[in-house]
């Protein structure tokens, strides 16, 4: 992972969002420089430019929606992967109590013991690796006693057994691989590149104005900043501040009596 994307993921968002503002307003402040530099311009050609200036904020909102866009993807994706963790789980627990009277119970309490490991997972960043290695020794410790559980259950009964709780590791795997996923880091410096340079663009276009411009670029500019700190934390599934809710997990956990 390069220093940018680092930053992208570990870096405190309004640090982030501060720099990314302050770029956007030098860039601007040295095209309006330009601009006055470059007096004495043609008839007409201030309505060529405010054309440019449309289509660049035109493409560059374009190049929002689409970031926003796949960071919400991938929100709606943990959260349904959630929820199909929650019912892997709550099937594992039902089945284990067909083992027998005596093994059966044993084999649910262990099911209860993973899912309040699982539960653990919103904690942050900082949590997230001991969760998931504390979730393989418990699944390690979970399929030790499904196996002892078996021994002496009927096949049919006991392929059931086997059958959910491999679904219940397995949804725990698919959800520990899309956690780690995340928007390509290239397309989100490109977007944050074509930002500045449609801001040195209103700097130029808007130079020569004066000071009207400079409420309605700062407006601009301030809105950019929260688009890309939106972005950016939806696309920060273990420390963001947009967290994936964990009802059906607390639910399931909750129908385990």
């Amino acid at each position: 992972m390069g220093l940018i994307d680092t930053a992208f993921v570990s870096a405190n968002l309004w640090l982030l969002g501060l720099v990314f503002f302050a770029a956007m307003s030098a860039l601007a402040w040295l095209g309006a420089s330009l601009r006055q530099r470059a007096r004495g311009e043609r008839d007409g050609e201030g309505e060529r430019e405010g054309y440019l200036l449309s289509a660049a904020l035109a493409l560059l909102g374009l190049l929002i929606a689409f970031t926003f866009s796949l960071a919400l993807n991938r929100y709606d994706t943990r959260r349904a992967m959630v929820v199909t963790e929650a019912n892997a789980i709550g099937t594992a627990w039902l089945r284990a109590g067909l083992a027998g009277v005596e093994t059966g119970p044993a084999l649910q309490a262990a099911v209860a013991r993973y899912t309040d490991v699982r539960l653990k997972l919103p904690n942050g960043n900082g949590h997230a690796a001991a969760v998931e290695a504390e979730t393989e020794r418990v699944q390690a410790a979970l399929w030790a006693d499904m196996r002892n559980a078996i021994r002496d259950t009927p096949p049919p009964i006991a392929s059931t057994i086997i059958t959910a709780t491999n679904e219940m590791f397995d949804a725990a795997s698919a959800r520990k691989a899309e956690r780690a996923a995340r928007i390509p880091g290239r397309v989100v410096e490109v977007l944050i590149l074509y930002a500045l340079m449609s801001a040195g663009i209103v700097g130029y276009v808007l130079g020569g104005s004066g000071r009207r411009h400079r409420v309605v670029t700062t407006i601009l500019f301030a809105l950019l900043t929260l688009a890309l700190l939106l972005i950016l934390d939806l696309d920060r599934p273990w420390s963001g501040g947009i967290t994936v809710p964990q009802q059906p997990m607390l639910d399931a956990r909750a129908a385990m009596r």
